[in-house]
């Protein structure tokens, strides 16, 4: 079983939760109700939760704010988190960069299952660390992401935003070639990292490749079209893309 609390100061979302909770992921057993961080802190202690159901939004308070108070905690003590939100740009962001999961409300049934789903996959793996990960892009605020958290199939990898050279396609996997590493194979599309590093200068050249701009050296015109990247490789840029990234190395 899989002892979750519920944190959410509308008692009818909670009580919505739990019937679906019930019906969809019988091995989720609720251990505690809570609508507030004081009380939520309490019910952990007591109820030593291995899942938090989480709203972000707590009548004044934040779920980031509980998350806070958390932190000084052992990591391999700590419950795991699902948070609970309506749409937030830059919470939702930094949530995903770390690897969490998250539901919009009113909560669907089948991503509730994925969302838990999801979870066990991570209990099972290991995984650690997706929390100091979001609390610490939280706190950047407007500066961008410092970190980003990648599920490969040996764990999760904690990677520096700034030592991404390029995201290259791998059918439904990505391979992360990285400043002074070895590459690796997240276990997600490019099409999701792409969605998470956009604004952050990084650009989708080409249907199979996602590039930081940072690190590119000049733009060839001849063979179609290419990047030169600083770690040796030749990108391919796509014929729409073209006209946008001159503009983009002119301006840089």
């Amino acid at each position: 079983m899989i002892r979750a609390l519920l944190i959410d100061d509308e008692p009818s979302a909670r009580e919505g939760l739990i019937g679906k909770l019930k019906l969809f992921v019988p091995e989720v057993e609720v251990v505690g109700e809570a609508g507030g961080v004081a009380e939520a802190l309490v019910s952990i202690d007591e109820n030593t939760p291995d899942l938090l159901f989480l709203d972000i939004n707590l009548a004044g308070e934040t779920g980031f704010e509980l998350l806070e108070k958390l932190e000084s905690r052992e990591e391999d003590v700590r419950p795991e988190v699902i948070f609970l939100t309506a749409h937030d740009e830059f919470a939702l962001r930094a949530i995903k960069f770390s690897a969490l999961d998250y539901l919009l409300k009113p909560v669907d049934p089948e991503d509730l299952v994925k969302a838990v789903r999801k979870y066990e996959e991570r209990r099972g793996a290991g995984g650690r660390g997706g929390l100091s990960v979001l609390m610490e892009n939280m706190r950047s605020g407007g500066e961008g992401p410092k970190r980003i958290v990648v599920p490969t199939y040996d764990g999760l990898h904690i990677l520096k935003v700034s030592d991404i050279i390029r995201c290259e396609s791998s059918s439904n996997y990505t391979y992360f070639h990285l400043k002074d590493a070895k590459p690796i194979l997240a276990s997600r599309t490019l099409k999701e990292y792409d969605l998470m590093l956009s604004g952050f200068n990084f650009e989708r050249i080409h249907k199979s490749h996602l590039i930081n701009m940072n690190y590119v050296k000049r733009y060839v015109p001849s063979d179609g079209g290419y990047m030169v990247m600083e770690d040796g490789s030749r990108i391919p840029v796509a014929n729409r893309k073209k006209e946008q990234l001159l503009k983009m190395i002119k301006g840089m």
